[in-house]
């Protein structure tokens, strides 16, 4: 291979442009081509978790997002009601985990900001490094041999056909790409179908008290989800359960009734922006790769939203799959390199699913305890109908009476429950661990982790702790691993000519760095990457462990992980 291989990446969304980015940071040329014609969309998604921040580091946009975003939002509150001025069906309050005993777990935490404005961000920073990102460039065709590809792209000055010599697949839940190489999908195709409602407005007299992101609307005839987008709370979405309806059959007029009907409020203005359709599904693709094709983001898993897991998964793709294309162009390692970005991300990705399909699966205990189908589709019926209202009778949360307050305890129950679902927490957003693929395991058990809890461990396949000597991410532990080959973490400086000797015998660049003769990590970095006087840590450049000796010098052991790189 050559660094001068042509890389095409098919899609210019979040995963798309994340991938140019990296690449191009690594000196290498990819190409961009987005079917839209400018950036003008609306969002799909807004959580961006305290991974994906520490990426946007990476990437030189992690400062930015943070001040454009809204750094508060996702431990805040989540809110259920019968409608915006009606009954209030609980609350439940969200912290997430900023540390652990030992200091803070990142320089971030999850943000919220809108898709849209995270595509403005990197589009404009792809730019900034030279990237060649092209608008209305729709690939229609894709053929492989071998040895390269093509695809043929219709533009508005007509067909064109771009050979290649790596495609990265970023084009989507319907990814053109993933049907053009024949990779099937597993899991349901579809499990619930919604209308997006993204609209203007000011309920703020409604918000007094329980500002929070998400509303869980449980109105008789006006159920879905508020999701605000904008620190301001004046940019909306309302997500709406409507089964087998068609969207096309529900008028502005339409919109506009079931959102003042979710907001219990006629006399509230409502500016709707658009309307659109989606299709819930659960699925993750039986391949990332095909030949010199590989997929990422929602070509190759889609999940429910529940957890706000998707495009982050997808940026955490490219991530992995950036550097160790740059490897294989740059003849560091074989092609089969490549084999690991499917071992690792595909069993995230499943993780992920099964995590959003239960978080949506647990929902239903609320619908149990108020008696209420909070996301039972609506029809055109209920909307165009007077308005409606839940017997007090059917609820049994009015009152003061003894078996009102049981059901009121009943229902904060399960919304306290949800847990999981709304406060992940670090557990699930930074203790994911590669069991398989490049990595040399230390025969040690990982440090104890679940959905809801992280404790950080420099085991290998984990993500390398988060230890700053003043907090920010470029003086950090993952702020100094280095783009190409591998970082070397240790106590001892004889790590420094045993490395020169690993590289002489390997061909693997390594940057090695000796807490508190090199670089200051902070009182706790030895705590946190496990290792004695002896002992070190390597890491690859996505940030992950890659071996790890905690307390002698070993140098075979070294040399063997690697080796991993180059296939031996």
């Amino acid at each position: 291979m050559s660094r001068d291989s042509k890389i095409i990446i098919v899609g210019g969304g979040p995963t798309g442009l994340t991938a140019g980015i990296l690449l191009r940071q690594r000196g290498l040329n990819p190409i961009v081509l987005e079917r839209r014609h400018d950036q003008i969309g609306y969002p799909a998604a807004h959580v961006v978790n305290t991974r994906t921040m520490e990426i946007m580091a990476e990437l030189g946009v992690g400062e930015r997002m943070w001040a454009e975003g809204d750094n508060t939002a996702m431990s805040g509150k989540i809110v259920w009601v019968e409608s915006m001025a009606g009954r209030e069906y609980g609350v439940l309050s969200v912290r997430g985990a900023a540390e652990d005993d030992r200091g803070p777990l990142s320089r971030y935490r999850s943000l919220n900001l809108p898709q849209t404005h995270l595509e403005r961000i990197l589009a404009e920073r792809f730019m900034e490094l030279g990237g060649d990102l092209r608008y209305g460039h729709c690939v229609s065709d894709l053929r492989q041999d071998e040895t390269e590809g093509e695809v043929t792209v219709d533009t508005a000055d007509g067909q064109q056909v771009m050979k290649f010599d790596w495609l990265i697949g970023c084009d989507g839940a319907g990814s053109m790409v993933r049907r053009s190489v024949g990779i099937d999908m597993d899991g349901p195709p579809s499990l619930a179908r919604f209308m997006t409602i993204y609209f203007h407005a000011d309920f703020d007299r409604y918000r007094e008290g329980r500002k929070a992101v998400l509303y869980w609307i449980g109105g008789t005839d006006a159920r879905g989800v508020f999701l605000n987008f904008d620190k301001h709370g004046r940019s909306w979405a309302m997500l709406v359960p409507i089964g087998d309806a068609r969207v096309e059959d529900f008028s502005n007029e339409d919109a506009t009734r079931i959102l003042n009907k979710a907001m219990g409020d006629f006399d509230i203005e409502v500016k709707i922006d658009s309307i659109s359709t989606w299709n819930m599904s659960a699925q993750v693709a039986q391949s990332y790769r095909a030949g010199h094709v590989l997929l990422a983001g929602d070509a190759c898993h889609r999940f429910p939203p529940m957890g706000g897991l998707g495009m982050n998964t997808g940026i955490q793709d490219a991530h992995n799959l950036a550097w160790k294309l740059d490897a294989v162009v740059s003849g560091l390692a074989p092609s089969a390199l490549l084999d690991s970005y499917q071992v690792e991300r595909r069993a995230i990705a499943q993780r992920n699913t099964d995590q959003s399909v239960k978080n949506m699966m647990k929902m239903g205990q609320i619908d149990e305890a108020l008696g209420v189908p909070l996301l039972a589709p609506v029809s055109l019926d209920d909307i165009r109908g007077p308005v409606r209202q839940h017997d007090a009778a059917v609820v049994g949360i009015d009152g003061d009476g003894a078996m009102a307050q049981r059901r009121r305890a009943a229902v904060q129950a399960a919304i306290e429950n949800q847990a999981e679902h709304f406060d992940q927490g670090a557990g699930m957003d930074l203790g994911f661990i590669y069991d398989e693929g490049l990595v040399a395991h230390d025969g040690c058990a990982p440090g104890p982790s679940d959905i809801s809890r992280y404790r950080p461990d420099a085991h290998p396949g984990a993500r390398l702790p988060f230890s700053s000597p003043d907090g920010s991410f470029a003086a950090s532990t993952l702020g100094r691993v280095a783009p190409v080959g591998i970082t070397l973490f240790a106590l001892d400086p004889a790590w420094h000519e045993a490395a020169q000797s690993a590289v002489a015998a390997t061909g693997v660049p390594v940057t090695v760095l000796t807490i508190g003769a090199d670089a200051n990590f902070g009182p706790n970095a030895s705590d946190l990457l496990g290792i004695e006087k002896s002992g070190a840590v390597t890491v690859r450049p996505d940030g992950h462990v890659l071996w790890r000796d905690a307390s002698v010098l070993n140098l075979d052991g070294f040399q063997q992980a690697l080796g991993l790189l180059k296939g031996e």
